[in-house]
């Protein structure tokens, strides 16, 4: 019952332009593949480079024009910087990362093109800073 609930919601979802594309999973090994992606988002960004990182809330339907926001920011100061996102998409919660590849030390030229842009483009979009699970 369940899993046709979802597969009915990702169908809708799909049709209706919110959803580009998606994959449920079909057993419990398939659940712990998916998980294991997940929990290991921070760790290979981490291992990257410098990493400055954000919990923010916003509408779901923004999470990928912010990241490209923040890589049009971007893209002149460090154009190896990675925008990295993984988030909670059910309430609106999004990791949003920076990273460095290969440069471990903070640039704080980068950090003043980042700060207060992302500040002031989430308030833009109604949101919250710190919204792990939506709160914030």
């Amino acid at each position: 019952h369940d899993a046709e609930n979802m597969a009915s919601f990702l169908e809708k979802s799909m049709e209706g332009g919110q959803v580009v594309d998606g994959v449920l999973s079909q057993d419990l090994t398939q659940v712990k593949d998916m998980w294991s992606i997940r929990e290991h988002c921070n760790p290979a960004t981490k291992a990257t480079g410098y990493n400055w990182k954000y919990d923010i809330s916003i509408p779901v339907t923004d999470y990928y024009d912010i990241a490209e926001e923040m890589r049009e920011r971007i893209t002149n100061v460090r154009p190896d910087a990675l925008v990295v996102n993984w988030g909670h998409v059910m309430d609106g919660n999004l990791h949003l990362n920076v990273t460095t590849p290969g440069y471990f030390e903070e640039d704080e030229e980068l950090t003043k093109h980042i700060e207060p842009h992302l500040f002031e483009s989430v308030v833009r979009r109604k949101g919250s800073i710190s919204a792990e699970h939506g709160l914030g």
